[in-house]
């Protein structure tokens, strides 16, 4: 536990400081933090996918950090072009045609799982993780990449509380991570909501777009989602039967077990911030 607050408080500032300090050229920092998080994130997911299936996916992991930094190029240079479109359905036909070659080593048995890897790749995370970078796009979005970042790791840190308070007599509620509580799941989304609305209350500028209706349904559509995400990271991980997608970040494990909440959190948010 005291290894995953640390490394919370750590994530935290630094996150703050790049949004906040380093906002250039449509934040490009914060981009260049998405492509090598994409880039990693992806040979974590590679790794579980060889181990649970026994096929690796043959898309190189570095690839798939051509789609944030796609995403950068289409909110900076050229915003009418769907870039991030076009770069991943040509990515996608340029390496599944790649099962030509080497789908005739193994009498094309494996093709098919293989294809489902590299598409996996290329959605989770990396289209996934765009998302992120999407807000940059919207009004005030210093403000709503804070917002964002706050309502995900507040998710995380008070469903841990919540569930290591109250959640000793009703956790299994889902067989994917036995683990998890009813008092988890609800603490986490009742303190979600009550910091969205009051960053979207107190915060200068956000209370002109966002009214406190609005702020609680950010905050209650992006916790579902962020949970979603979490448990559908330790579908991942049982099927590779392994505790944690990697060692990279103390106190939590992968670095995929960092931003499992982010990849299902960030599209929701964005589309509820676009509707208002």
């Amino acid at each position: 536990m005291t290894k995953r607050v640390l490394t919370t408080v750590i994530t935290l500032p630094s996150l703050f400081c790049i949004i906040v300090f380093l906002p250039a050229h449509s934040y490009f920092a914060l981009s260049l933090v998405a492509v090598f998080t994409t880039i990693y994130g992806a040979k974590e997911v590679k790794d579980l996918y060889g181990k649970a299936l026994g096929v690796k996916p043959h898309l190189p992991v570095v690839f798939v950090g051509l789609l944030p930094f796609a995403q950068w190029m289409e909110i900076a240079c050229f915003p009418e072009l769907p870039l991030v479109d076009l770069v991943i359905v040509f990515m996608a036909l340029a390496f599944f045609s790649t099962e030509l070659v080497y789908g005739s080593r193994d009498g094309f048995s494996n093709s098919l799982t293989r294809i489902a890897g590299e598409a996996l790749l290329l959605l989770y995370p990396g289209l996934l993780f765009t998302f992120i970078q999407r807000l940059v796009a919207l009004p005030l979005p210093t403000q709503t990449l804070l917002l964002f970042f706050l309502l995900i790791f507040s998710n995380d840190v008070f469903a841990f509380i919540f569930g290591m308070w109250l959640g000793r007599t009703n956790k299994g509620i889902v067989k994917v991570s036995p683990n998890k509580s009813i008092a988890g799941f609800l603490g986490g989304i009742l303190s979600t909501v009550l910091l969205s609305v009051a960053f979207c209350m107190f915060v200068p500028g956000v209370d002109a777009i966002i009214n406190i209706w609005q702020a609680a349904l950010l905050g209650f559509g992006t916790s579902v989602a962020a949970n979603i995400g979490d448990l559908i990271e330790s579908a991942f991980k049982r099927s590779a039967q392994v505790k944690d997608s990697g060692t990279l970040v103390p106190g939590r494990g992968g670095l995929l077990d960092s931003i499992d909440s982010m990849l299902a959190g960030a599209p929701v948010f964005w589309v509820l911030l676009s509707l208002f």
